[in-house]
């Protein structure tokens, strides 16, 4: 589905009068369904790591605390328990918090196990690596829209753009926004988005637990992160 399809979409499921054109549309409806759309579609990106949205970064470790340069430009966020020293086979612990990382620091932190944290769009580490070691982490990307040849951008801009989000996802999320917004009642809305929103996460992300380095090496099976939030409801994401 393209913007132009979602958008009618949309107009159909209020029963409001099917537009022609989206993005060059001067009428105040159709406007607020361009606004709704790349409001829900932002939304959806950052609720869920989509699959179609994670990707791998792998750079070589400079031999200094700070790696600079290292995030890709489509960067949202990190998805967690990813980032690892395939060099010497360690996961690489964090993002932490600044009140971590500010400790460990007062400390002189020198343990094995390194960890990391996220400040002024660089990864420092502590320790810092040596330098030459290999690594890779797994982010989800921002660029959730595409346009008709395949570019990502990190909204709709064209009536041809489409998402890589399910796109009857951000119908129904659409719906539930547009009937908030305008005061009209939302429940059978929100119900219907939360259902769908519930079937494309459980088709979308894994469903077995998920062991890290130190569930194996400890010898328990502890589940630290699976990728698959539960759903908290319409108005949560909204």
């Amino acid at each position: 589905m393209t913007l132009l399809s979602v958008v009618q979409a949309v107009a159909d499921e209020v029963k409001d009068t099917r537009p022609t054109g989206v993005v060059s549309s001067s009428d105040p409806t159709v406007q607020l369904f361009y606004r709704l759309a790349n409001r829900v579609g932002k939304a959806l990106m950052k609720k869920v790591a989509w699959q179609a949205l994670r990707t791998e970064k792998t750079f070589t470790a400079l031999s200094t605390e700070t790696q600079t340069g290292i995030l890709p430009s489509d960067f949202d966020r990190f998805v967690p328990e990813t980032f690892w020293d395939r060099t010497n086979k360690f996961l690489v612990t964090g993002p932490i918090s600044a009140v971590q990382w500010q400790s460990l620091k007062a400390l002189s932190y020198s343990g094995s196990e390194r960890k990391f944290i996220l400040r002024g769009g660089s990864i420092l580490t502590i320790p810092a690596f040596t330098g030459g070691e290999a690594l890779a982490f797994e982010y989800v990307s921002n660029l959730w829209a595409e346009s008709s040849g395949g570019t990502g951008q990190t909204a709709f801009s064209a009536d041809t753009d489409v998402s890589r989000i399910d796109e009857e996802l951000i119908v129904r999320g659409m719906k539930y926004c547009y009937l908030t917004d305008e005061g009209l009642p939302n429940g059978a809305a929100a119900q219907d988005f939360n259902d769908y929103f519930d079937d494309v996460l459980s088709n979308d992300q894994p469903t077995s637990n998920v062991m890290v380095a130190a569930d194996i090496f400890s010898g328990t099976s502890t589940r630290h992160f699976g990728g698959a939030p539960f759903s908290t409801g319409a108005g949560d994401l909204f």
